[in-house]
């Protein structure tokens, strides 16, 4: 219970528990001290006990950190004290102590269970008031009953909406988590697919250029070397502007360019005629085809590398083959494949790697048309 109250300021409610407290014992307490009575009996010193007592465990039960069960005898000990108000003091307003109970119980049970206790100690007080000479069970009695179930109410309303707060407060935790982690797996693809690939293909340029006597060639691996490193200044000063550059582009393009930016192996692109993907999946299958001209080249030692695009089913599939070492494609697969599998598992679609007989290396990406929507 005082986990509950601590959220929504918790010395408010005890500052309010002593609000009510005084205010219903204070024409007792002037009686006591002006040797008045109340209801044709003097006022007995005693009730300054359980009185006391009784403030004591309230304060206790909303301040202090207290196992439940501990919490809940505090709260016995508050109606035994209000019963011995009543014993003392005939009086139907004792009755009235009984609402900062109800408060405690409501935000510490169901409301099933805080009713079920409102009811009891509101016939505990009315039959120890019964039972003396002379009772005194009033309407007073009646409206402690309103307004202990006008006080259930309020509490069990207030602590719902804690509850509720909480838990919204925990699944927005856990969205911004699952963002986060979702954007660093998506940047770290990009640095290896993206980057990789460009580095892969830089290197190829200059390697090429410091091997060719004609002087024309050398200078046109150089600018092309020039050109891609270009690219990959800009790429690494703005990585965000990288990447939504990829999702505006045209699958097509994209893939002749790519082949055009290797020199070896050649780069035979076929894209079935009518193929619609989203940015989403057009950005995919560019990756899948970058990581396999990087495969091509540094493990296949291919010739040609065949990337086609067709239709299929109710998707589209791309599928990369070249004419190199399989074996040593298939034994090497690094981190590539694995980013091109989590890529599109995530977007809903498979990978396929094949290897064997003349096909060489062959890798195969599925993905659906649209992008799936979350369950």
């Amino acid at each position: 219970m005082a986990s509950q109250l601590r959220s929504p300021q918790p010395w408010v409610f005890s500052i309010a528990a002593l609000a009510v407290w005084l205010t219903v014992g204070m024409p007792v307490l002037q009686a006591l001290m002006a040797g008045e009575e109340i209801r044709n009996s003097p006022v007995s010193v005693l009730w300054l006990v359980p009185f006391t007592l009784f403030v004591a465990a309230v304060l206790a039960a909303m301040v202090l950190k207290l196992r439940p069960g501990v919490r809940w005898s505090l709260l016995c000990v508050e109606v035994a004290a209000v019963v011995a108000m009543a014993i003392i003091v005939n009086w139907a307003m004792m009755s009235m102590f009984l609402i900062i109970v109800a408060w405690q119980v409501a935000m510490a049970t169901g409301p099933g269970k805080a009713l079920g206790w409102v009811v009891f100690q509101t016939l505990a007080v009315l039959a120890t008031l019964a039972l003396v000479p002379n009772p005194d069970t009033c309407w007073v009695h009646w409206m402690s009953f309103g307004l202990q179930l006008c006080v259930l109410v309020t509490a069990i309303a207030l602590r719902r909406e804690a509850e509720t707060a909480r838990a919204l407060a925990q699944a927005q935790a856990v969205i911004a988590s699952t963002v986060r982690d979702a954007e660093r797996l998506r940047i770290s693809r990009e640095l290896h697919d993206a980057w990789g690939h460009e580095l892969t293909a830089l290197g190829l340029q200059l390697e090429i250029a410091s091997h060719v006597s004609d002087p024309a060639r050398a200078n046109d691996h150089v600018m092309k070397a020039k050109g891609l490193a270009s690219d990959l200044l800009a790429k690494v000063r703005d990585v965000v502007s990288t990447l939504r550059e990829a999702d505006r582009c045209d699958l097509r393009q994209a893939l002749e360019t790519l082949a055009q930016r290797v020199p070896t192996p050649a780069v035979h692109v076929d894209v079935s005629p009518g193929i619609r993907v989203g940015p989403d999946q057009a950005h995919a299958l560019m990756r899948c085809a970058q990581e396999a001209v990087t495969n091509a080249v540094k493990h296949s030692q291919a010739s040609n590398l065949w990337l086609q695009v067709t239709a299929d089913g109710d998707g589209v599939r791309l599928v990369a083959r070249n004419d190199g070492n399989a074996r040593a494609a298939a034994s090497s697969p690094g981190s590539g494949l694995l980013g091109m599998r989590e890529r599109l598992e995530y977007l809903g679609g498979k990978l396929a790697v094949r290897t064997g007989g003349e096909s060489g290396f062959t890798v195969e990406a599925w993905l659906p048309s649209g992008t799936p929507q979350p369950a």
